[in-house]
């Protein structure tokens, strides 16, 4: 459950500070009745006082004319902005600008206080007795007591300053936390944000965590992450975040989490199959700048003491991150070009990571060097490493990359485009002598040259006046593009037998670059001798709000290769060709459905099928139903499994959701979730959740769920 009370705090706050007096000007004073006496002008009955921009409601407000006072008794309201203070009395002097009350309540917006008396004067203002709540007090509802807070207006720094005595945090009629004097600017709260979170689970036993963060600086908040596991033990460290960006785009944010703990409880294995030591912990940073218009620093570290230390304790950040990577890139843009300087570094020796200890590049954008040719130019240099962490030793080398192409547009009609290119690619490597098997024992340079090209046949469009409103149909278009590509690099793949393979092609089905250019398995590229057909095809319909919306995609797409050779090894072992489909269905903003499908030309054999039909009504249910298929053929295995996801609404209070996976090799459900919500009040929902697995995982067989989430800040 997470609970934010430092905006609620800085809100009230300024609320109260704006219900200070106006400046010295005679008020309108109306009422049903009216009496004038020497000393006083008594208003009665639905009495109303008007003064700039503040209006009072009272009973009766008697007004005296000698010391410029207004007395407001009974029911009083007073009003200003979207301010609003309910009291039994209140005083207001014309002069000097200040007002007490009595015992009283002000709102603005879902928030909410009450004092037994305060006192305001030129912006200024301080209660007694506060108590501040989120919505209408009720027994659950989140709340901050307060001996004395005072505002005071923002000065020459232009920072107000809130300050809050004898603190004390709450749910309903309880404290809980004690606070200590917060001097603080609404800006700035002292404490920026508080998590909790509580559950249990038959791995870890019952949880209670806590995260705070407060202002270190106007742009960093530093705090601490605190978890309680009775079955594991403690888990304790430090976390942040920081934003110092400004109006003018310039500056930096980013956040960092840590977790240590000597774990109590099994271990287990890590993806090695060695045992995970007891003293684990994590290390995670997310880091982006702006150092000047077009020069931008990014990067992240990612230090987990074993592979799977976030998934027992955080998993949260776990189903975010599951390989973890660190990686540091510095780049400036310009006009046509881009210049970088990019690290990345294994800190997990249990992890595959192709290091880079640096790389530094210069991408080239296309630019016209007159005729209509255009040219492009990449350039490379790197430090490569790569520790296998099964313990087979450590592959490197020192490489330099070079890649110059052309190319030229023609487009003698509007429906037909080809554009020629011709590229030239050289490589050199050092250290080969830490390449096992190598014949060669100090560098190689390998020289590959590519010619091909891109056309667009003809682009055509037909439109029809057909009208639908269940489907929200106005007008039909459909446009079809068919394409063919060619590449021809025969002797791409030279010098494999001497080259570290350490930037190789990673197990990816999907549609890759077309020739060598922008392959990025440059130590393992294929021989190239192959074209490339697609057609793309889109219906569409007219869109109030966008213009056009897409009602059906589909998109179809095949390699043939023109000899054995590049067939072997563009990565398909087989000689056969693929003929890749995607497609998208979006009849209706309510209803989705993609496929992805892949199948091998030559035979008919389906050897990927992935689909998912999504249906929604309005906030009241949704389910979702998938498939997931692949084939290997080097390895005979296959995966054949499906999904569903449902939700459903019951009433405002009540709601279920529930998830399947089954595996259909097996004939199991893999994973169940049931879950079931109730909303406690506008603040708290506590949601129950069911978790059976069945079949080789991490977590247990079983698992159940409780945790509080706050709603509504």
């Amino acid at each position: 459950m997470t609970l934010r009370f430092a905006p609620l705090v800085a809100t009230l706050l300024l609320a109260f500070s704006r219900l200070h007096a106006a400046e010295s000007s005679l008020p309108q004073l109306t009422a049903q009745s009216t009496r004038l006496t020497e000393k006083e002008y008594i208003a009665s009955g639905d009495a109303r006082l008007a003064h700039r921009d503040l209006v009072l409601y009272a009973d009766e407000i008697i007004y005296g004319t000698e010391d410029r006072v207004a007395v407001a008794r009974g029911n009083v309201i007073l009003i200003r902005g979207a301010q609003r203070l309910v009291a039994e009395e209140v005083t207001y002097r014309y002069d000097d600008g200040v007002y007490t009350v009595g015992r009283f309540r002000v709102g603005q917006g879902s928030l909410l206080a009450s004092g037994t008396a305060g006192e305001g004067k030129a912006g200024g203002l301080r209660v007694e007795n506060a108590v501040l709540t989120y919505g209408e007090p009720e027994p659950l509802g989140p709340t901050i007591r307060a001996r004395v807070v005072t505002y005071q207006p923002a000065e020459d720094d232009g920072n107000a300053t809130v300050i809050v005595e004898g603190g004390r945090l709450g749910i309903g009629s309880t404290n809980i936390i004690p606070l200590p004097k917060l001097t603080e600017s609404p800006n700035r709260p002292a404490i920026s944000s508080v998590k909790l979170d509580a559950g249990f689970s038959s791995d870890l036993g019952a949880e209670l965590s806590i995260a705070v963060t407060a202002p270190f600086t106007d742009t960093l908040n530093l705090g601490a992450d605190l978890g309680i596991f009775t079955k594991r033990g403690v888990l304790f460290g430090p976390i942040g975040d920081y934003d110092s960006f400004g109006a003018d785009g310039i500056g930096a944010r980013g956040e960092f989490r840590t977790g240590f703990i000597q774990d109590q409880g099994k271990t287990g294995l890590d993806i090695r199959g060695n045992i995970i030591q007891s003293e684990r912990g994590y290390v995670e940073w997310q880091h982006y700048q702006v150092v000047q218009p077009g020069l931008t620093i990014a990067g992240q570290l990612n230090y987990w003491s074993d592979s799977y230390v976030t998934r027992d304790f955080r998993s949260d950040g776990y189903r975010n991150v599951q390989t973890p990577d660190t990686w540091l890139e510095a780049a400036k843009a310009d006009d046509n070009y881009i210049v970088s300087l990019f690290s990345r570094v294994q800190v997990n020796d249990y992890s595959v990571v192709q290091e880079r200890l640096p790389e530094v590049r210069f991408d080239g954008l296309p630019v016209e060097i007159g005729g209509g040719i255009y040219h492009r130019i990449n350039a490379s240099v790197a430090a490569l490493r790569e520790d296998d962490p099964f313990g087979n030793g450590t592959t490197r080398s020192d490489r330099a990359d070079l890649y110059y192409g052309i190319n030229r547009p023609f487009s003698p009609r509007e429906w037909f485009s080809v554009t020629p290119t011709a590229g030239l690619r050289v490589t050199h490597y050092e250290r080969l002598q830490n390449n096992p098997g190598s014949p060669r024992s100090s560098n190689y340079t390998r020289v590959l040259g590519e010619i091909g090209f891109d056309s667009k046949l003809f682009e055509t469009s037909a439109t029809w006046d057909y009208k639908n409103e269940r489907w929200g149909i106005d007008g039909l278009r459909h446009i079809i593009t068919p394409k063919i590509g060619y590449r021809y690099s025969p002797s791409a793949d030279v010098g494999q037998a001497d080259i570290p393979g350490i930037d190789r092609d990673v197990n990816s089905y999907y549609l890759r670059p077309l020739g060598i250019a922008n392959r990025r398995d440059i130590d393992r590229l294929p021989a190239v001798n192959t074209f490339r057909f697609g057609v793309d095809n889109v219906l569409q319909t007219r869109d109030a709000t966008y213009g056009s919306r897409d009602l059906v995609r589909l998109n179809v797409a095949v390699d043939q290769y023109a000899s054995s050779d590049a067939a072997t090894t563009s990565g398909d072992t087989r000689g056969a060709s693929d003929v890749h489909t995607f497609l998208t269905l979006n009849p209706a903003k309510w209803l989705r459905y993609d496929l992805y499908n892949r199948t091998v030309a030559q035979s008919g054999d389906n050897e990927e099928l992935n689909t998912g039909l999504t249906i929604t009504d309005a906030n009241i249910w949704s389910i979702r139903i998938g498939t997931h298929y692949l084939q290997d053929n080097d390895t005979a295995r296959k995966i054949q499994e499906y999904t569903a996801e449902y939700g459903l609404r019951l009433n405002e209070i009540y709601s279920i959701a529930a998830g399947f996976r089954y595996d259909s090799r097996d004939g199991r459900f893999t994973e169940q979730t049931y879950a079931f919500r109730q909303r406690l009040n506008r603040t708290w929902t506590v949601s129950y959740e069911l978790s059976l697995y069945d079949g080789p995982r991490r977590e247990s067989d079983v698992g159940f769920g409780v945790s509080l989430e706050s709603e509504g800040f």
